[in-house]
């Protein structure tokens, strides 16, 4: 161990992943990083997966073993537990279903080393499914915003990289693409937003922690997050649960606003006016899906809005305006 390097503490929160934790757990201990400690965390899994962590926790980069004698039924009280035991100056949530390049810490640790107001280190990562194979790369999901900064690294204010990239969609979409500096990190606050939510919760996190902070992005792809074909989203096919992502993101956006209450950020508001601008966008998105299904629409203010935006999409002449209130359903 090299007691010269900053200790990082790997927090691995496990439910029911057996059939890729000892996977996960060999691209951590086989890392070219060596000074970091393994935390690892089992949520009541009914699977295999206590007898793995349990011969896993004899490695000596494991200080921790932790099963929960109840499912505490959210991923971030998890965090907070590893955190709470943590003794590193750097903090890996390294989820127990991905994977990562020999590599991963090395690269990662070097920005937050190198520039002490850099808070999050994170890199680009490959699609993975279920096989381990790799299916596509995560570059793809900012190909909307900007596709040719995520294509080098970079070391960006935060406050502007919520305002450009983090207030339209969650960019670091992969927890385990990322390591965070703990002295920065006031965790009990961010968590205790985050605990709100069974999903996003680390998008809310992220932009909580990065406020008045810098950020490094690393544009290798050095972290594997798997996907898989039966998850929800994975299957979102149909009207029904497209208006309930649509309503999560609605929710998130107005945990985000409230969340700026009393904190002094330059560029507050135009974070504000983004983010504005997408939840009036989601109430649109979620308005015409309801029409799709023959259902009544709320109110004329959401009505007219929802008219307004349709006709610019599709450059409808002003005259023909009248004829659309014929399609709608008001209560």
């Amino acid at each position: 161990m090299n007691l010269s390097l900053p200790l990082v503490s790997v927090i691995v929160p496990n439910y029911n992943h057996e059939k890729y934790l000892k996977q996960r757990l060999d691209s951590i201990f086989n890392q070219t990083y060596s000074n970091f400690e393994v935390i690892l965390l089992d949520d009541c899994s009914t699977d295999q997966s206590r007898v793995i962590l349990s011969q896993c926790a004899k490695n000596t980069k494991v200080t921790h073993c932790v099963f929960n004698e109840m499912n505490s039924g959210n991923t971030f009280s998890q965090w907070e537990k590893g955190i709470r035991l943590s003794k590193g100056d750097y903090i890996w949530i390294a989820e127990s279903d991905d994977t990562c390049s020999p590599n991963f810490l090395e690269e990662l640790i070097k920005p937050l080393i190198n520039d002490t107001e850099v808070v999050l280190s994170y890199c680009q990562s490959n699609r993975v499914n279920e096989n381990g194979e790799i299916t596509g790369n995560w570059i793809t999901h900012t190909d909307d915003l900007e596709a040719s900064l995520f294509q080098n690294d970079f070391v960006m204010d935060g406050n502007l990289f919520i305002e450009k990239f983090l207030i339209f969609k969650n960019v670091i979409p992969n927890a385990s693409a990322a390591i965070f500096r703990k002295l920065s990190l006031n965790f009990e606050e961010h968590l205790k937003l985050s605990k709100n939510f069974r999903t996003c919760g680390d998008w809310l996190f992220y932009i909580n922690f990065l406020l008045n902070n810098k950020v490094a992005f690393i544009a290798e792809s050095l972290n594997n997050f798997r996907y898989h074909s039966s998850s929800v989203i994975a299957n979102t096919v149909n009207n029904e649960s497209l208006i309930a992502i649509i309503d999560i993101d609605i929710d998130m956006r107005n945990k985000i606003r409230k969340s700026f209450a009393n904190k002094e950020v330059s560029n507050l508001s135009q974070i504000v006016t983004n983010n504005n601008s997408v939840k009036k966008n989601d109430i649109y998105k979620k308005a015409l899906l309801l029409i799709k299904r023959g259902q009544k629409v709320k109110g004329y203010s959401t009505l007219l809005m929802v008219l307004d935006l349709y006709l610019k999409n599709i450059n409808w002449e002003k005259k023909r305006r009248n004829c659309f209130f014929s399609f709608f359903k008001v209560v």
